[in-house]
């Protein structure tokens, strides 16, 4: 079922309550058949124009490749994506595209080639300890701004168990940031690497991330998971946390501590995985851990409405925090901030929008099956 947005709700939340993954699937791409056939089209075209493959042929070629580890990395997310590409009238192959279109870029048959440098966004991620209401976690999500008519937000709540997920994400995807019912929260920003490889479809790891228990098991399944191009990885669960950056073959912990603040843009912190990485020269990575450094020295933020106001910043317009790089640019399919997901770790309260950060008010939600971290969560 959904729910759509009001004129003041800036996201449009879906349920889907299935037991089987494959019908979960199903329903999420009949509910969104033409958003995702039309995403599709979107981000192949956009794989095709910024990477190395020859022609549309060869990129679903490459993309089909990481069906198999899917499947062997999780039988149930396998079902699941199967599922929306059937139930929206797609191929597998493009449901893949869809969904890894940020790591499949960096992937084989070459690395990516110069033609990438004009893409000066990306996603800036902020954890804060929080006042007497707990941690707090939550993220820009900066894309091509021609994704922005498809954020969403589901909230997947099988009737037989006690489990439950609230994911933003796009229309068609498993989803790409989220919390679930037992606090562990999980955010992600991209890092373009020069050592992609197959690997795991990302939106899929992050939804068994959120799956685990915990954020230290997490960040052990993190781990031991073959990826497949480079992201850093924010998980939490109000008890412990992990700031992890990747290449599409090294992973790095260059953050720990959950009574710390944490900050991340979309370069390396680590002298090693630098060496793997390609940050575009127009790049707005720098700039913005200059700025989100300076506004949470003189911000503070504590509460999920200090860091929504922090996250939807305006400073230093059009590369600022809430970013607008398409509004100077000309280019429709440049970086602009495409929505935001702000979540209390203690409460399982969650904030969300689509599109900049100060076009209207968040959208309040909760995990209703909230349980939090539990004692001795390991």
């Amino acid at each position: 079922m959904t729910d759509a947005a009001s004129s003041l709700e800036s996201i449009e939340l879906a349920e889907f309550d299935q037991d089987d993954p494959a019908a979960r699937g199903e329903a999420h791409g009949e509910l969104w058949r033409p958003q995702i056939h039309e995403l599709c089209a979107i981000r192949s075209e956009l794989a095709v124009t910024k990477g190395s493959f020859r022609d549309l042929a060869e990129l679903e070629a490459v993309a089909a490749l990481h069906l198999p580890m899917l499947e062997r990395f999780s039988g149930p997310l396998y079902a699941e994506l199967l599922g929306i590409a059937r139930g929206a009238g797609v191929t597998p192959a493009q449901a893949v595209i869809l969904n890894h279109y940020t790591d499949l870029r960096d992937v084989p048959p070459a690395v990516l080639s110069e033609a990438t440098g004009d893409d000066p966004g990306g996603c800036t991620a902020v954890y804060v300890p929080g006042d007497a209401a707990g941690a707090v976690l939550g993220q820009t999500w900066d894309m091509h701004g021609t994704a922005r008519p498809f954020v969403r937000m589901i909230r997947i709540r099988p009737r037989s168990s006690d489990e439950e997920v609230l994911c933003f994400t796009l229309t068609g995807c498993l989803g790409m940031t989220g919390l679930a019912a037992d606090g562990v929260g999980v955010t992600i920003n991209n890092l373009s690497s020069t050592d992609g490889q197959v690997g795991v479809v990302w939106p899929a790891l992050v939804r068994a991330m959120l799956a685990a228990g915990s954020a230290a098991r997490a960040y052990a399944l993190l781990e031991r998971t073959r990826l497949s191009s480079g992201h850093h990885y924010m998980v939490a669960d109000g008890r412990s946390f992990f700031g992890v950056e990747t290449s599409g073959q090294l992973k790095v912990l260059t953050q720990t501590g959950a009574r710390a603040a944490h900050l991340h843009t979309n370069h390396c912190f680590d002298p090693v995985l630098r060496k793997h990485e390609r940050v575009p020269k127009v790049s707005t990575t720098f700039r913005r851990l200059e700025l989100a450094s300076t506004l949470y020295v003189q911000q503070r933020p504590q509460t999920a409405d200090d860091l929504w106001g922090f996250l939807g910043s305006h400073e230093g317009y059009p590369r600022s925090l809430c970013s607008h790089v398409d509004d100077v640019s000309g280019d429709p399919s440049a970086s602009r901030t495409c929505g935001m997901m702000v979540m209390q770790l203690a409460t399982g309260e969650v904030l969300a929008g689509a599109g900049c950060g100060q076009e209207s008010p968040p959208r309040r939600l909760a995990v209703t099956r909230w349980r939090g971290a539990g004692e001795g969560a390991t």
